[in-house]
């Protein structure tokens, strides 16, 4: 008797059983994935300092072509002695997203790692 009332609740209950399971499942897949995506991007932005420091300076023309910096939240105000020998595509590749140039100033917006980019180009 016991049985024949649990089969009846399951047939009638089919389909819910069935989309909660399957949303389960999709959850499941979907939390794996985005730690996995997680993981991998932490992984791939911590490159070698040194690198990325001279990547910057020679990006910017050189240490000798700046002339004065600071930095103002989450951008590098530049101050260049020749601008055209700035490489804005180098730049962008190493995580630079925007670009303001006014009047004598190059603004370098640099998203959430601005401070830790100005200290590691000008650290000396």
């Amino acid at each position: 008797m016991l049985f024949i009332v649990y089969d009846d609740f399951l047939i009638s209950n089919l389909w819910w059983i069935a989309a909660i399971a399957v949303l389960l499942i999709a959850g499941i897949f979907y939390l794996v994935d985005f730690l996995i995506k997680r993981n991998k991007k932490k992984r791939s932005e911590s490159p070698k300092p040194e690198i990325v420091a001279s990547s910057y300076l020679e990006a910017l023309g050189g240490k000798e072509n700046i002339l004065d910096k600071r930095l103002d939240k989450s951008r590098i105000v530049l101050v260049l002695k020749d601008y055209s020998l700035v490489k804005k595509e180098e730049l962008e590749k190493i995580g630079v997203t925007g670009f303001i140039l006014m009047s004598d100033k190059l603004t370098l917006v640099i998203k959430d790692k601005a401070e830790e980019v100005y200290k590691l180009i000008f650290s000396e």
